[in-house]
């Protein structure tokens, strides 16, 4: 579930239209806490223009934030929201989202953290009122201390009571309600995944889309990652907003879910029974397979070469499986020495052979880019089990590395 804070703005018959768009973000999730509703004059004073009832709500919800900037729009249009150039033009009800977990977003469509939030006390006020222990990403202030800073004053806002007791009252039943109410059947809908000419849905289609949105763990682990890149490019002093950087962090997060990958393997399905009996009890050896690992110590690459050698009793493996094993086991954060036996454990594990040898040649941008910097040092790693601990089968292993291809 993904913790959502939406701005809630109406000016045009805002007594009925405002507690209408927050029964409405029930539809989406768990309406968690709702601000004061506040009596706030219209953004440049125009002459004339009605004052706005705002506000603020968290909403714990399944819906993407694309997902859920549409079904907004699809409250909005439900209340007769019509837009037009006019930024500050009257409105029946306006539904902004200005912050979703801690994501940091800036493209065509949604730009999270809102900016407005940094300029305007009012909207600071009443996000603070709903969790003041926010932190806006990448690094902060708090909502508390933003609004403190923006709200010298509170001359030009006022709070509404009667609408704030009620908008306030009907989250209270919501939510005491909502821990039993049953489950809607999920139907499959798109309603929601662009922005579609069809903007009015039934309450259940609604309802049930918000259950087909739930994301994988693969996907909020990328999200994440994404939002930890974003904080490093500002703390070393880089603009992730700019042209370059934009789409930096998204990059970066679908790299490591394949340079990672190994995490991911199931070793079983990996073997998908590709074992075999056999007579054959000769050394196996499937030379120069090449890796590509990151060191756990600076999350640098290393790369190399690793030979792989079994000598068996009784049972083989496919010839695939092996690159595929020192893959599994490359595509981790590791130390070199780890990964060469993990390899060779496995492999013991796996065919209870006579003897396993690994031998492994990598290069570390840990010691070539950064400290000693040594661009043709190289490490040799190996492990040695059973039959391969015996200086005949171990001088037969280096003699077949050492013939020509």
């Amino acid at each position: 579930m993904n913790d959502a804070y939406i701005f809630i703005g109406s000016n045009i018959e805002r007594e009925t239209n405002y507690p209408l768009a927050v029964e409405r973000l029930r539809r989406l999730g768990t309406v968690l806490a709702v601000s004061p509703v506040y009596d706030t004059p219209a953004l440049g004073n125009a002459p004339n223009t009605p004052h706005f009832f705002n506000g603020a709500a968290r909403l714990l919800t399944e819906l993407t934030p694309h997902a859920l900037r549409n079904a907004l729009r699809a409250i909005e249009s439900e209340l007769g929201r019509v837009r037009t150039a006019d930024k500050n033009a009257p409105r029946t009800i306006d539904l902004d989202l200005v912050l979703y977990d801690q994501e940091i977003i800036d493209d065509n469509e949604l730009k999270i953290p809102d900016l407005k939030i940094f300029e305007c006390g009012f909207m600071a006020r009443a996000l603070a009122d709903v969790n003041p222990n926010y932190i806006i990403p990448p690094d902060g202030p708090t909502l508390a201390e933003l609004a403190d800073r923006l709200c010298t004053s509170r001359d030009n806002m006022y709070t509404v009571p009667g609408i704030s007791s009620q908008v306030r009252q009907f989250v209270q039943n919501a939510l005491q309600t909502q821990a039993t109410a049953p489950q809607l059947p999920a139907c499959v809908t798109h309603a929601y995944d662009n922005d579609s000419s069809q903007t009015t849905m039934p309450d259940h289609t609604i309802t049930s889309y918000a259950a087909q949105q739930h994301e994988t763990s693969n996907q909020k682990a990328q999200r994440a990652i994404a939002t930890a890149v974003r904080t490093i490019l500002v703390n070393v002093g880089e603009d992730p907003t700019r042209e370059g950087l934009r789409k930096t962090p998204e990059r970066v997060a679908r790299a490591y879910n394949e340079l990672l990958g190994g995490y991911a393997v199931n070793p079983a399905s990996l073997i998908n029974g590709a074992l075999f009996e056999s007579a054959y009890d000769d050394m196996v050896v499937v030379k120069d397979i090449e890796f590509y690992s990151l060191c756990e110590h600076h999350m640098l690459p290393f790369f190399g070469k690793a030979h792989v050698a079994y000598i068996p009793d009784g049972k083989i493996i496919g010839l695939s499986k092996i690159p595929r094993i020192v893959e599994m086991y490359a595509r981790r954060l590791q130390v070199q020495e780890k990964m060469t036996r993990e390899i060779a454990d496995f492999i013991q594990t796996l065919l209870s052979p006579r003897g396993v040898a690994v031998i492994v040649m990598g290069q570390h941008m840990c010691a070539t880019m950064r400290g000693v910097n040594q661009t043709n040092s190289k490490m040799l790693t190996q492990a040695m089990y059973g039959a391969f601990q015996e200086r005949i089968a171990h001088e037969q292993l280096n003699d077949r590395l050492q013939q020509a291809e």
